[in-house]
């Protein structure tokens, strides 16, 4: 934003990203903000409301009102969602999100009562939401899906309706691609991306990625999980999937092959640009904003199904009392994690800026391990001159003084 021309922010790539309307609205909110950036921050929680509502609104459409209820509130209070809010430049993934869930309700109403203006609402939600964030380029393939999977009866006429939508939403958006970001950048975090087929590392990394991640989410709300984590993650991740297999009805199973795919698409593409990395890069927690939807989806469907077969209603609610303890007892247990690292990046990250709006040297009077914590291998490290123009921009000081 500093050194640029608008126009040219707006348009340039970030790594492998193109996202312009990101950009466009982050730019405004930038210099709304200015320095004070806890009001981006109390946006970013904002926004992951907006987004459990919006997921408390589809769930609406398949289950009872209090099972839909808990299951968003389980998802607006993980713990996941510190690595979004305390980061301002991650709104793009809450828009991204959000527009997706919109796009999605507007699919849901269309399977309904098919109608010109729910098409093009369709076509909107789904263009913003890529060009908020890259992330569910593939996965908006779940949109008419929905309408092949969901439909008591498949209407042909709305399934390659809603298809072409999605087609031409995503022949426009690569047609932007190409055009100001090109090949250049889609290889330029993973240098080898074009250079033959993924093996099995690459099937691993979707796997982790898609599947197992979110379950771990919903025990600890941490990159790091303790071993207990993984043994309850994993074992409520099979037991769901049984559940479903042998007691599910047409519809159950049919929700839960689309819960996982919803959560299987998007990371195709992103397993492809990250799977050289490492394995434990599956799990970081901004993706998990958008597989939680996935993995409480199947939560729920096997939840409904459980709770049909026991003795009673009272032991029914003691079990699911148990279960969500647990769950939220992980997320505050590692609430602490999070705020701990974030309020010493926000710390030192403070403390850089300062002393380079002074005209100091980079690494003076900060030690290179602070300094290296501010600003990390992955990012070009910020001039005293980039930092100057910084703090003009937010400041909003002219550019000459």
């Amino acid at each position: 934003m500093a050194e640029r021309p608008f126009g040219q922010y707006l348009l340039t790539p970030d790594g492998e990203q193109w996202f312009p309307f990101f950009h466009l609205l982050y730019y405004g909110l930038v210099k709304i903000a200015g320095e004070q950036y806890s009001i981006l921050v109390l946006i970013n929680c904002l926004g992951t409301g907006v987004n459990a509502f919006l997921l408390y609104s589809f769930c609406r459409r398949h289950w009872e009102p209090g099972l839909a209820l808990t299951l968003s509130l389980l998802y607006a209070i993980s713990a996941a969602h510190h690595a979004i809010a305390w980061n301002a430049f991650y709104f793009g993934y809450l828009l991204s999100l959000g527009f997706f869930l919109g796009a999605l309700l507007i699919t849901d109403r269309y399977l309904h009562a098919p109608s010109g203006g729910k098409l093009w609402g369709l076509g909107v939600c789904a263009a913003l939401s890529i060009l908020s964030h890259n992330y569910p380029l593939l996965g908006l393939m779940a949109l008419p899906l929905y309408i092949l999977i969901m439909g008591e009866k498949v209407s042909w006429r709305a399934f390659w309706a809603v298809t072409g939508v999605v087609g031409l939403v995503c022949v426009l958006f690569a047609a932007g691609y190409f055009r100001f970001a090109g090949l250049n950048a889609a290889a330029s975090r993973n240098f080898q991306v074009f250079s033959g087929l993924p093996g099995p590392a690459y099937l691993l990394h979707l796997l982790c990625g898609a599947l197992v991640s979110p379950f771990l989410y919903l025990f600890w709300g941490h990159y790091h999980f303790p071993i207990p984590a993984y043994i309850a993650g994993v074992g409520l991740l099979i037991a769901c999937l049984g559940a479903i297999w042998f007691w599910g009805e047409r519809a159950d199973k049919r929700l839960a092959l689309w819960a996982l795919l919803v959560n299987f698409l998007p990371f195709f593409l992103v397993s492809l640009t990250r799977y050289q990395r490492s394995v434990s890069q599956a799990f970081v927690a901004r993706y998990d904003i958008f597989t939680l939807i996935g993995a409480l989806l199947l939560v729920g469907t096997a939840w409904r199904l459980l709770a049909a077969r026991m003795p009673s209603r009272r032991w029914a609610q003691v079990l699911a009392g148990v279960i969500l303890a647990v769950m939220v007892g992980g997320q505050l247990g590692s609430l602490p994690i999070w705020s701990a690292q974030y309020l010493e990046m926000s710390r030192l990250a403070r403390k850089c800026y300062v002393e380079l709006n002074r005209g100091t040297p980079v690494a003076q009077p900060l030690t290179a391990e602070e300094y290296g914590k501010f600003c990390p291998d992955a990012h070009p490290s910020i001039t005293p001159g980039q930092a100057r123009a910084i703090r003009r921009l937010l400041g909003g000081v002219p550019e000459n003084s």
